[in-house]
């Protein structure tokens, strides 16, 4: 029960790691352009925040259904934590309304910096997280025998 309880808190804690780090790469890749402004000040920090409050508070349900199966099938593919985390924040960009949908089609400079942030989440989830899926039920079930 103790090992299950601190794979708990540990997926938790890789979830709002991955959070900041998408929060980090579209922060900075989508106020490049306004790097004079936020040289001097704190207002890149407060973006970081901003996007890292929207991120998490989004994606929330969506990543723990998957966080969940994977756990459950115990999926430690680095390709599924990266793919599932480029396609999330995809997704919450349609999902929000942000996507032009002119005749530019759909790849933009936007929609890149969005899977490029999800992918980036992804492989900071599996790195504190994801590699270690379903480890719980090994250590629950050498603990019962003993």
């Amino acid at each position: 029960m103790m090992a299950l309880v601190t794979r708990v808190l540990v997926v938790l804690a890789a979830f709002v790691a991955a959070s900041i780090v998408a929060a980090f790469v579209i922060t900075f890749a989508m106020l490049m352009e306004w790097q004079e402004i936020l040289a001097g000040t704190g207002a890149g920090w407060l973006a970081v925040g901003f996007f890292a409050l929207i991120v998490s508070a989004k994606t929330l349900l969506p990543a723990m259904l998957l966080i969940a199966i994977a756990e459950g099938l115990g999926i430690r593919s680095v390709l599924f934590y990266g793919a599932c985390g480029g396609a999330g924040l995809v997704a919450l960009y349609y999902g929000l309304g942000l996507a032009e949908r002119g005749p530019g089609g759909l790849v933009g400079r936007d929609l890149e910096i969005m899977a490029g942030a999800g992918l980036a989440a992804g492989l900071v989830y599996w790195m504190i997280a994801g590699r270690r899926a379903g480890c719980w039920r090994q250590q629950d079930a050498s603990s019962v025998g003993a």
